[in-house]
């Protein structure tokens, strides 16, 4: 799971929205499975993100222990794990946050224009504090493509291989109510 996060850590990081930037979560809810390539060889082969617009959240399927939430309108990150249905909070501001949160400490710059599954995309190199990476977003807020660098020289990159624009079922996006919760403190 730890190395699903510095995946989209990377290449997320460097999608934040800015005033100029381009707009890299959809409008409406979506799910979009993707394909990863990294330095590291526990990241594993595929992921899935669902986006539910309506609250701003995301869903991160993909890694063995379970999945993550990320609530962009409150800053905050858990970890659920239905094994022992545990739920981790990290703190605000705290663990992968940054990368997920509206920022304007990135820069775009357009390189040119693209297709993934058949979807047009444009292409920009973007620079931020920790990474720096290329994207490739659709004009209505989906990232198709993503390849960058860490500040400690890992390198990811992933690609969509199927995107589904429909409603998310909001529950899906909230930690079960019979989990235990353990805050992390920073």
């Amino acid at each position: 799971m730890k190395r699903l996060l510095f995946v989209l850590t990377v290449l997320l990081a460097g999608a934040a929205q800015a005033s100029d930037a381009p707009r890299y979560l959809p409008r409406r809810d979506a799910a979009i499975t993707y394909r990863t390539e990294g330095s590291d060889a526990s990241v594993p082969p595929s992921f899935t993100v669902r986006y539910f617009s309506a609250a701003d959240r995301l869903r991160i399927e993909g890694g063995a222990l379970g999945y993550v939430l990320v609530d962009r309108t409150m800053e905050r990150v858990d970890f659920v794990m239905p094994q022992p249905k545990l739920v981790i909070e990290m703190p605000p501001g705290g663990g992968i946050t940054p990368g997920f949160i509206l920022s304007d400490q990135f820069q775009f710059e357009r390189q040119g224009a693209d297709k993934v599954l058949g979807r047009p995309c444009t292409v920009y190199n973007v620079t931020a504090p920790r990474a720096h990476g290329v994207v490739c977003l659709t004009s209505d807020g989906l990232l198709l493509r993503g390849e960058g660098q860490g500040r400690d020289g890992r390198r990811a990159r992933i690609e969509a291989t199927s995107v589904t624009m429909a409603t998310q079922p909001a529950g899906l996006f909230t930690p079960p109510d019979n989990y235990r919760i353990m805050p992390l403190s920073k």
